[in-house]
């Protein structure tokens, strides 16, 4: 298979596995009428997602590198799978919280195999390109999650929603038997060891805490967003997934090309995060007190670009650390495991604040984490 045709197939893949995120905003309303969640049991719904990541990433990525990333990818598309299948046909909540882990696993495999498998590909170019695309995985597939998960649950019925976002790995797994081996490097280094490398390095700790506080605000600030939206604007749910995800695929896809860009221009990726974490605080604490449209569209699309190039940076930042002799999928399973402890708490608290305080109680949570993550990023490390 052409090295272009594995990056499609791979992204493809990312772009499924943050489906999965993106799904659960839509179908709010039916799971809280349905189910009868408070805000806060919503968020830990929404959370879950990225439960596996929080408690094993690492060892996860150190397993995949010596396990073989083909097998460990189709492991976590089969457990994407089950783990849909148990969410789309839950009778009581006990049921989402187990589907959602299930997913979490399969989630897991996926966004640590997937970028893992990227870095190893022969040309240096090819990398760069392959891991800039990689930044926008993540909002670009919630977006898409969102535009079906709305379509559908809009027409059909949630649980169909659930089904069409997981859909897709049908059609991609099987394509990886035709992509030629990956080299991961350093898969005889022990379980052990290879946690301990990635823990010892100060770059990929810094990286990793920055995208973590990023990204747990993030996934807290989109899953309320569209339920958020249609409070706010008073519009509907479908048409507040529209513009979400319209504007998440352009900002993004802005902000992630122009990072790569400076940062191929020699600008550090520090100065890239301390400029736009703030600028992200700033919009989305806006986003979520404003009634006015021009405000509230004004605003999305600044946090949007913003989150490319964020997003993006904290990626293209790691194979220069894997020089260092240390095992990308490591670094990947760091990079999530970090992110995702951060996932796992940051959409309950956020969804408790919203039970006490209302979406201005949600403004100044997500505010707050990312300008954690702009402190986070002010240390040099050379």
């Amino acid at each position: 298979m052409p090295p272009i045709t594995a990056v499609i197939v791979l992204y493809g893949l990312g772009l499924t596995a943050s489906m999965q995120v993106g799904l659960i905003g839509p179908i709010a309303p039916d799971l809280h009428a349905g189910f009868g969640l408070s805000q806060a049991e919503f968020g830990l719904v929404a959370s879950l997602i990225t439960a596996a990541g929080a408690l094993c990433a690492i060892p996860a990525g150190v397993w995949a590198a010596r396990a073989g990333l083909r097998k460990s990818m189709v492991l976590g598309g089969a457990m994407m799978i089950l783990g849909a299948l148990i969410f789309a046909t839950a009778s009581v909540s006990s049921l989402l919280y187990v589907g959602r882990l299930v997913t979490s696993v399969g989630y897991l495999l996926i966004v640590v195999g997937a970028p893992s498998w990227m870095a190893a590909f022969k040309n240096p170019k090819l990398v760069a390109m392959a891991m800039s695309i990689w930044g926008t995985f993540i909002p670009v597939g919630i977006a898409l999650g969102n535009w079906i998960s709305a379509a559908v649950v809009t027409w059909l019925d949630w649980r169909l929603a659930v089904g069409a976002c997981t859909l897709p790995i049908l059609v991609l797994l099987p394509l990886l038997a035709f992509m030629d081996k990956p080299e991961t490097g350093s898969t005889r280094r022990s379980l052990l060891l290879g946690v301990i490398g990635v823990l010892k390095s100060r770059a990929a700790l810094q990286v990793a805490l920055t995208f973590a506080a990023f990204a747990g605000a993030t996934s807290a600030a989109l899953a309320f967003m569209p339920a958020m939206l249609a409070d706010n604007l008073d519009i509907g749910i479908a048409l507040s997934a529209g513009i979400i995800g319209t504007t998440a695929i352009a900002g993004n896809v802005v902000g992630s090309v122009a990072a790569g860009t400076v940062l191929g221009r020699d600008v550090s990726g520090r100065t890239i995060l301390m400029l736009f974490l703030p600028a992200m605080a700033i919009a989305i604490s806006t986003l979520f007190v404003s009634t006015s449209v021009p405000i509230s569209i004004t605003a999305l699309i600044i946090f949007n670009i913003c989150q490319g190039a964020v997003a993006g940076t904290c990626f293209a930042l790691l194979p220069k650390i894997a020089k260092d002799g240390l095992s990308m999928p490591a670094l990947q399973g760091m990079l999530a495991q970090f992110a995702e402890i951060f996932v796992v708490i940051v959409p309950p608290f956020a969804g408790a604040m919203i039970d006490q305080n209302g979406w201005a109680g949600a403004a100044a949570v997500l505010g707050g984490f990312y300008v954690a993550g702009f402190l986070i990023s002010l240390r040099k490390q050379d």
